[in-house]
């Protein structure tokens, strides 16, 4: 099995008051950078954003396995006791078309950057390149809490489609045989050893 990595592509949103670390407005790019020293917070308790996440550039045939959801965060004021927010992940038919993710799981009492990562959730039924590539996440802080938000992505396990027998067989192209003997060349690694 393989995982590519999607990260924040564009956002939807806020619903919520965020800024960046200057202090005026925000970007997707903020948290998609890997860098510490960028970020976005919510100036007000309790706000939320949606974000799109990237493509999964060239997957198509892949079965998508599961997801994890990573967050490097802090909470934002050194007063309170903790910061924390509640993620959902979905589609653009619906915010929680693959799952959600209790704010007990993106919860910190530090004032550094902590990285916390989500336990998998499965994909379960029959999803696509398409349905991966519409993911957008959804973020909403929760009781009474700021965080500061360096980085947010999603890690997609998947495994590829099989690519089957990648040889020109008597002059005809690979990509011209459906079959052989009525063997589809998904299932053929080899001809005659080749």
């Amino acid at each position: 099995m393989a995982t590519v990595i999607l990260r924040p592509s564009a956002q939807y949103g806020p619903s919520g008051l965020f800024n960046n670390e200057s202090g005026s407005g925000w970007s997707a790019a903020k948290i998609n950078d890997s860098s510490n020293s960028t970020y976005i917070y919510n100036a007000a308790q309790n706000q939320d954003f949606t974000v799109a996440m990237d493509n999964t550039s060239g997957l198509s045939g892949a079965t998508f396995n599961n997801f994890v959801v990573t967050a490097i965060f802090l909470k934002h004021s050194a007063k309170q006791a903790n910061g924390k927010f509640e993620v959902e992940i979905g589609d653009s038919s619906s915010i929680t078309t693959f799952g959600s993710i209790a704010d007990t799981v993106f919860v910190t009492t530090n004032t550094t950057a902590t990285t916390i990562s989500a336990t998998a959730i499965n994909f379960g039924g029959s999803v696509g390149s398409s349905d991966v590539d519409d993911m957008r996440v959804k973020v909403t802080t929760t009781g009474g809490t700021q965080v500061r938000l360096f980085e947010l992505y999603v890690t997609v396990d998947y495994t590829a489609a099989s690519s089957g027998y990648g040889n020109d067989v008597n002059g005809v192209a690979s990509a011209n045989i459906a079959k052989v003997d009525g063997v589809a060349t998904a299932n053929i690694e080899k001809i005659i050893g080749v």
